[in-house]
Order: structure tokens, then sequence, then C-alpha cells
């Protein structure tokens, strides 16, 4: 199943590269910022777990070394709310080829399920829209120097996880937890 979630995968790259790139006036994502991943719950789905793990064993045995430390870190802390991905090594995250879709689809206006815009929080450092997004308002109030216009996407992971490309793509997402939940589950003698 997981050579079919790659298939997927790549399809959803190719159309978040042509979403990444018509907004990118606004886009500020750069290797390094990881803001991003510094503050967040991560949620995935069993699948997107899966296909994580697969990739972290082929990694190299020092950043293994890392990223196990990072989690037990992560474990011990018992930090329930936002934390530190620990897949985060540097500011670079270790396992982006197989970053999960929550991490794929940051940084873009999105809809909410109730079909209201999402802007992403790194606005309010400066970043992503922030050029275009009056903070008083809430509200995009310009377009892009050049006239392209910010839009937002349905790039929503529930949607984006739907029984519509589970059947498209003959994968099983299965069950949905945040990544400390998941990693709760694993062995990392904590």
């Amino acid at each position: 199943m997981l050579d079919r979630y790659i298939k997927f995968l790549y399809f959803l790259d190719e159309e978040l590269n042509k979403m990444f790139s018509s907004q990118k006036p606004f886009i500020k994502c750069k290797v390094g910022c990881a803001l991003c991943c510094k503050d967040g719950d991560f949620p995935m789905s069993e699948l997107e777990y899966l296909n994580l793990l697969d990739y972290y064993r082929l990694l190299s045995g020092d950043l293994k070394n890392t990223i196990d430390n990072n989690i037990k870190t992560l474990l011990k802390s018992n930090n329930e709310e936002n934390y530190v991905c620990p897949f985060l090594v540097k500011d670079i995250c270790s396992v982006y080829p197989v970053r999960p879709i929550i991490c794929r689809t940051f940084g873009l206006i999105s809809f909410t399920k109730q079909g209201r815009k999402k802007i992403p929080f790194c606005v309010d450092m400066g970043l992503n829209y922030s050029e275009v997004f009056d903070k008083k308002s809430s509200k995009i109030i310009a377009k892009a120097p050049d006239g392209t216009e910010p839009n937002a996407y349905n790039i929503d992971r529930i949607f984006l996880r739907s029984k519509e490309f589970e059947q498209s793509f003959n994968i099983y997402f299965g069950e949905d937890k945040r990544m400390i939940d998941w990693l709760k589950d694993e062995t990392w003698n904590v």
C-alpha cells in the first residue's frame, strides 16, 4: 500500500507545487525557517505515520540517534499541546520527502470546513501573506505588485484524505492521531 501512497504524494506534490508557484509573491518559506515545525501537534493518519517510520529506518545512525533523543525528550516532557517536531534537526526536516500532509500544505491560505479562509500563523511574524494581510480587520487587503491575487485553496488535510482520494489511489489512510500519540505507541525506551 505504501507504493500507492507514494503515487498519491506525487500527485499531491504536483498540485501543491502549482499552488505555491501561483502564490510565490506571498510565500516566504525557506530552508531553515521552520517556525511551522516548532509549534504544532502534527496530526497524521496511520498511513502517513507508517510511511514516515519506513523512511526513518533508512536514515543514518547519527541522525536517527538525534531524532530518538528528540522523541525521548518530547515524550518525557508530557507536553500534550503544541511542540517542536522531533524530526526537525538543526532547523531542517529530516524526513522531508515523506513529511505528512499537514506539513506539505502549510504556508498557503486554505479553507476551513466552514468555508472560511485560514491564513497561516506565520503571517503574524511578517512572513507568508504579511504584505497583503490587515491584522486589524483580519482580511486580505491587497494584491502583489505584479497583480497576483492571494488565493485560498481546498487543501484541508481531511479533504485530502477523503474516501474519494482513497478510492482513486486504492489506499486507506486509517486512524488519525497527533504525532505525539503515534510516538507513544512505539518503543522509544523512555
